[in-house]
């Protein structure tokens, strides 16, 4: 993985002097330890990042740790053979590898030997990415994408965008980039393919079915929706909350406010094909409606952290909307309410995302991502490859709905009518 910033030179080794290459080996080398270190130190922290990722995307990453910099001075004793190694190798071996090669190597054999289906190496201009998408803008194709043991999914379509026009589905697995397969790429790589300049175009190939289709996608500038609120026209309240950002908390209970103070009689979320976020603004999402008691537990290691409900919730009835799209964060919440019997859950299992990923900024402004968690409903069950199951199921036949994609929407009606029998059991 060659450094854009520092490319690799091909001049010979040299015995002494100012320009010999030991200088950049060493400057890799502290990166080198630098990750070491994270994995090795990484423990429990929290105010974490849920994200089926996408951008994470997927699953829980604790932001704690996302945008700081781990710190490698002192090195420990145990890693003396390791640092000997690298400067015996890059210094003085026969067809000695370039440093930024057995760099590569390295940390690659480290995260396989995690057997960690989430964990990635972000090269700095990579996590500028992955950072840039947090912001809630970026140029690319508009859909979000999960990575799962079984391959890379597409859990969101953001509506109007590139991706829905060119016919891009929720579920489609992408297994072809530019004409290149990549079934086993890491999700950054695909990522960094798909994104571009506003006004190219990229080609990209789908299983959905069993069946293989390739579609080329227009590239444009992607602003990631938060929320959406409306009065239906019965009377009931409609929220569509698309990401746990920071500030969804605060952005739902100001919907929920608005819409109870409109003279809605109950309330409608949707967290359908929602793939996550923060995890304190899934407690906060959580707090607007559950009263008390606990949200979640992360679990790492012999330590767990329980989240409480902070309080002040709303009394009125509820339904939430949730499918295969809902992940991490959206499980969360979609787990308190369940199991707080707070309000009924309607549409299909949800994706099933149950462990935490930390994310840590590096000293040369590359990044890392392990899972180092994993997190439980408050009845204490995890979710992991499961999902929340619905209260009542409601499938939908993609296909069906894709033709009819301004048509009824029969899981929203479903809503609505759980809706109408838990305000009418309640007069």
């Amino acid at each position: 993985m060659d450094n854009p910033a520092d490319p690799p030179t091909n001049e010979p080794p040299q015995t002494s002097g100012a320009d010999r290459p030991e200088r950049r080996g060493r400057r890799l080398l502290g990166v080198f330890v630098v990750l070491l270190l994270v994995a090795l130190v990484g423990g429990l922290t929290y105010g974490a990042y849920l994200w089926g990722l996408q951008q994470d995307s997927g699953g829980v990453v604790d932001a704690t740790g996302a945008g700081t910099e781990a710190t490698s001075d002192p090195y420990p004793e145990e890693l003396a053979p390791l640092i000997e190694t690298f400067e015996e190798l890059t210094e003085g071996a026969v067809d000695a590898p370039d440093a930024d090669e057995l760099l590569d190597a390295a940390i690659d054999g480290m995260l396989e030997e995690l057997d960690d289906p989430y964990a990635e190496f972000y090269e700095p201009a990579e996590y500028a990415t992955f950072s840039e998408s947090l912001d809630g803008t970026y140029s690319g194709v508009g859909m979000e994408l999960q990575e799962t043991p079984d391959g890379l999914f597409i859990v969101t379509v953001f509506e109007g965008s590139p991706a829905q026009e060119a016919g891009l589905r929720s579920g489609d697995q992408i297994v072809e980039v530019e004409g290149e397969d990549v079934r086993d790429a890491p999700i950054n790589s695909v990522v960094d393919e798909v994104r571009g300049d506003e006004g190219t175009e990229v080609s990209i190939g789908v299983e959905r079915n069993g069946e293989e289709l390739h579609f080329d996608v227009g590239r444009a500038e992607i602003e990631i929706p938060l929320l959406d609120a409306e009065l239906l026209d019965d009377g009931q309240g409609y929220v569509e909350l698309n990401q746990f950002t920071s500030g969804a908390g605060d952005t739902v209970r100001e919907a929920v406010n608005g819409l109870l103070d409109d003279g809605a009689d109950g309330l409608v979320l949707d967290l359908r094909g929602n793939p996550g976020g923060l995890l304190n603004e899934a407690v906060e999402v959580a707090s607007v409606f559950v009263d008390e008691g606990p949200v979640v537990t992360v679990e790492a290691s012999d330590e767990a952290e329980t989240f409480e409900a902070s309080g002040d919730a709303v009394d009125a009835p509820l339904v939430v909307l949730v499918d295969g799209g809902s992940a991490s964060a959206s499980e969360i919440v979609a787990g308190a309410i369940q199991d707080a019997g707070r309000g009924q859950l309607v549409g299909e299992p949800t994706f099933g995302k149950g462990t935490v990923q930390a994310i840590r900024s590096l000293s040369d402004g590359s990044g890392l991502k392990f899972t180092n968690a994993q997190y439980f409903t408050p009845s204490g069950e995890s979710i992991e490859e499961i999902g929340v199951q619905p209260d009542r199921l409601v499938e939908v036949d993609e296909d069906e709905a894709a033709e009819a994609e301004n048509g009824p929407d029969e899981q929203l009606d479903a809503a609505q009518e759980e809706l109408r029998q838990i305000i009418a059991g309640a007069n």
